[in-house]
């Protein structure tokens, strides 16, 4: 009992604070989305629900030169502490206009503190349990967020029905305030060494970190590949599962349900991987259940069919998704850990932008089903060619150890 006690991520008081308070900042987030979609839906078309929804992701993009520079250079309190405020002024805020421009503009001042916070909240957990438990951390963290953003889902609605948006955004706002009081009582720091080997660049030093390294140059572009492949999916399952297949709004929600529980258990199982050859293979796996589920659903013609597509897709991506992350913290160096995860994030979200115009294209000249099948091979497809790559690597000693090592 002893030994399990001191091997479990839990042990760590601030653990105990930190992973609950992401998780209830996602729910928030998910509140937030359910409220503010109704809000533009109402009196608006699809142009101002894509506006929106690029609110969400530009901002993300736009602070990759900036937001690893702060995360590293800066005391992780004081960049936790002033990210969290601004963006419960921006939830704030949103709670009390009503007009579309500023909607927008409130939701790209959100999403800047975001930018920040999250390289922040990344860099600062191995410090708190150590690089052994990273990869433990990391898919609890993620199975945590899985479950309170479904939650949030389904309380969205219910809370815009009951206090209406000015409500549901206020309480988002709280969930900030929470992760503000966290960072303040969190007694880990994570402050810049002055002796530590200095990385020029903001972007670029990520990039160099990821590409110098013989694994993270292999997955993150296949995280890449696909983000744009399958998440071009997703601007068309509202067609397939309501149109093609002649389902209500009641069971293409189920089956959104569906995926995210299997993301939640893909996210858990990845924190039970031991190594970085594990890790790596899960990632191929999550890749291939992604792509071989995604023609299961272009192909399927019932509702069971679709829902066992649906729940591996999930299982799919809380794998990919958990594991790649985990990677990416452990084979970075720590000095420059806050900028490759503000390059990967950066990264990502520029490939879902272009996933939901190739996914609106896609829809218009494949149709529904025939988007999904194409995706998927083109999932199944780069898993092999990833896979080959990973399996020729000998995982030993990280490269970015190396790289200090030589400083």
């Amino acid at each position: 009992m002893k030994q399990t006690l001191q091997t479990s991520i839990w042990s760590h008081r601030d653990i105990r604070l930190v992973l609950p308070a992401r998780a209830l900042s996602y729910a928030g987030d998910s509140i937030a989305l359910i409220a503010l979609m109704l809000r533009v839906s109402d009196g608006h078309g699809p142009a101002a629900i894509t506006a929106l929804l690029l609110a969400f992701a530009v901002p993300t993009v736009a602070m990759i030169p900036f937001a690893g520079r702060i995360v590293d250079g800066f005391d992780s309190r004081t960049v936790l502490v002033w990210s969290g405020l601004l963006q419960v002024a921006a939830g704030v805020g949103l709670a009390f206009v009503h007009d579309l421009v500023n909607t927008l503009l409130l939701v790209c001042v959100l999403q800047v503190g975001q930018a920040v916070a999250g390289p922040a909240w990344g860099a600062l957990i191995p410090r708190i349990v150590g690089e052994e438990l990273v990869g433990r951390t990391t898919g609890t963290s993620q199975a945590l967020i899985g479950v309170a953003t479904l939650a949030g889902s389904a309380a969205g609605g219910v809370l815009v029905g009951a206090a209406g948006t000015r409500g549901a955004l206020l309480v988002d706002a709280g969930t900030f305030l929470v992760l503000v009081l966290v960072a303040q009582l969190v007694r880990t720091r994570r402050r810049p060494e002055p002796t530590a080997p200095h990385e020029r660049g903001g972007v670029s030093a990520g990039l160099r970190a990821i590409f110098g390294d013989d694994i993270l140059r292999i997955l993150v572009p296949a995280l890449w590949v696909f983000v744009l492949a399958g998440e071009a999916v997703n601007v068309v399952e509202v067609f397939l599962i309501t149109g093609e297949l002649g389902l209500g709004p009641g069971l293409y929600g189920a089956a959104g349900a569906a995926t995210g529980a299997g993301a939640i258990l893909g996210a858990w199982y990845s924190g039970r991987l031991r190594d970085d050859r594990a890790r790596s293979l899960a990632v191929v796996a999550g890749m291939a259940a992604i792509g071989g589920s995604s023609v299961l659903m272009g192909l399927a013609g019932n509702f069971v069919t679709l829902m066992i597509g649906a729940t591996t897709i999930g299982i799919g991506s809380g794998l990919l998704n958990a594991a790649t992350s985990a990677l990416v913290v452990m084979r970075s160096s720590e000095s420059v850990r806050g900028r490759v995860l503000a390059a990967l994030n950066g990264t990502v979200r520029s490939f879902s932008i272009l996933a939901m115009l190739l996914g609106g294209l896609a829809g218009a000249l494949l149709g529904p089903r025939g988007t999904f099948v194409t995706g998927g091979v083109a999932c199944a497809v780069a898993s092999v060619v990833v896979g080959a790559l990973v399996l020729r690597i000998k995982h030993g000693t990280k490269d970015s150890e190396l790289e200090v090592v030589s400083h």
